[in-house]
């Protein structure tokens, strides 16, 4: 197999026309989550946590594109997280990352799933570091 075909293979059901559209899919959720949680009046951490979960429901949604075998595999995903009440909410966000990501992989998108890894890796360094601690 040429590489043409390697990439191809790891696109899944997605085009390279499709890959801007989920990295700006990715910022606009977790920027307008953000933006919501200041508004409602929410402290600045707990607003940054809304921001990489509305970043990663972006990222989750737009991996599943119309995909109905990849939709019930997500909420079989999100049920097995859910089930893990005792992890603190950093942890929850980066198994419910984890989760996303392996389902995203495991339809043959890896190359979309790392595209869009980018900015919601970006998101998440930002969101969950400690209150006080000084930025890179």
């Amino acid at each position: 197999m040429d590489w043409k075909g390697f990439l191809a293979d790891q696109m899944g059901f997605f085009t390279p026309a499709d890959l801007p559209g989920v990295v700006l899919v990715v910022l606009i959720g977790a920027a307008a989550s953000w933006g919501l949680g200041r508004i409602a009046g929410a402290p600045a951490q707990a607003a940054r946590e809304l921001a990489v979960w509305g970043g990663l429901a972006a990222f989750a949604v737009a991996l599943v594109k119309g995909s109905l075998p990849m939709s019930v595999s997500l909420v079989a995903l999100a049920v097995l997280v859910r089930a893990d009440a005792g992890v603190d909410g950093k942890g929850k966000l980066l198994r419910t990352a984890a989760v996303v990501i392996g389902g995203g992989c495991g339809t043959g998108a890896s190359l979309v799933v790392g595209v869009g890894l980018l900015p919601l890796a970006l998101v998440m360094r930002w969101a969950l570091r400690r209150s006080g601690e000084a930025t890179p």
